[in-house]
């Protein structure tokens, strides 16, 4: 369970890292860095073993990286929100079934409970 835990806290780090990179660093617009990194996390070959849960990781956090840079001011905040993400993640893995709407409300909720935590409120 914790390498399973830990491919799914790898990979929401990656997709948001990447997302949030792209939109602050080199100044494309948040959607299309979300949805390149999304179809780039689809062509990843995963293990059998994980299925495409990477990829759907991958994905959601691509969702969470889109926030603000006002709200984000170190890289360790990202792996913050990755966390709480990841954790979300395993948590609602058999909660909902398929994937609608249920990777966004991982991000939603991950970077929500951040803003929280840190103090700032949106």
């Amino acid at each position: 369970m914790l390498k399973f835990f830990l491919v799914k806290f790898i990979a929401f780090f990656i997709g948001c890292l990447l997302c949030f990179v792209l939109h602050t660093v080199f100044n494309i617009p948040a959607v299309i860095a979300a949805s390149s990194v999304g179809l780039a996390g689809s062509f990843i070959p995963f293990s059998q073993l994980f299925k495409n849960h990477p990829s759907a990781a991958i994905y959601a956090g691509s969702f969470a990286g889109m926030c603000s840079s006002s709200l984000i001011s170190s890289y360790w905040e990202l792996g913050f929100i990755s966390l709480i993400g990841a954790c979300l993640y395993v948590l609602t893995l058999n909660l909902f079934s398929g994937f609608g709407g249920k990777l966004g409300s991982i991000a939603f909720v991950s970077v929500a409970v951040f803003a929280l935590a840190k103090g700032s409120f949106l």
